[in-house]
């Protein structure tokens, strides 16, 4: 293959999303604001009345199915224990690798990032509130977060293919790659030297959230500019992850409302 092509493939691939799960299969087949690709069933399916159903809305759909080995379908899922013998590639107009984050020209782009969100619920939480904020975004690496399913789906609120998120492998080097392309990068702590309300929002920011329970990675921190701070009150130490993205996604609206 070709440079050319194997760009053009790659370009193709990085705009699909696998889904697994009988319940989010389904889902995606029947929602007309998903473009399925494929369909990939396990032979070791029994024949069941879900089952059929599911083929009946591929044919309407002119979906292609695929039927694999379990193990086959096992390494297309990546989750071999919850795939329950099916997965679908769908895909999502606002799931979208990073390359074109880089390339936004929006000069006061506000975004979130997360560092090891591995809890599901709270990872779909962060994405319906970015995606009903005038945020421009969240990124989500697909190394160490929860992956996107059917939990992380349904804990949206249906509201994770209206979310614009920008995906990458490994969330330092991009954030690397970013900073050179004029954001600035600021995590989000407790203990922060700066507070939420001094960052300006007529710049380039990223805003990085850590894990649920040991907040930001020690290799994130030495990629970030700047740490910051939510104040908060009645010796309060925390805020859940789901809850500060809601504040930092929301803030360039009541920023000047006093």
């Amino acid at each position: 293959m070709s440079e050319s092509g194997y760009l053009k493939k790659k370009a193709y691939f990085d705009e699909l999303l696998t889904l697994f799960g009988r319940k989010p299969v389904m889902e995606a087949l029947e929602s007309e604001d998903i473009e399925p690709v494929r369909l990939h069933l396990a032979t070791s399916n029994r024949d069941s009345p879900v089952l059929q159903e599911m083929l009946h809305a591929a044919e309407r759909r002119n979906v292609p199915v695929f039927e694999h080995t379990r193990q086959e379908l096992s390494r297309i899922s990546r989750n071999g224990r919850q795939d329950q013998g099916v997965a679908i590639d769908i895909k999502a107009p606002r799931y979208r690798p990073l390359r074109e984050l880089r390339d936004l020209t929006v000069p006061d782009a506000q975004l979130i990032a997360v560092d090891q969100v591995t809890n599901p619920q709270n990872l779909g939480m962060i994405v319906r509130a970015v995606g009903a904020s005038p945020a421009h975004g969240i990124i989500i690496p697909l190394k160490g977060s929860a992956r996107i399913d059917g939990l992380v789906i349904k804990a949206s609120a249906g509201t994770l293919f209206k979310t614009r998120i920008y995906h990458c492998g490994d969330l330092a080097s991009a954030l690397t790659e970013l900073r050179a392309a004029g954001y600035r990068i600021l995590g989000l702590d407790g203990k922060g030297d700066l507070s939420i309300e001094t960052i300006p929002t007529t710049q380039k920011n990223i805003f990085v959230l850590g894990n649920e329970t040991s907040g930001l990675s020690s290799n994130i921190r030495e990629h970030c500019d700047d740490l910051v701070r939510i104040p908060l009150a009645n010796d309060i130490e925390s805020l859940n992850v789901s809850v500060t993205a809601g504040i930092v996604a929301f803030r360039s609206i009541f920023r000047d409302v006093h």
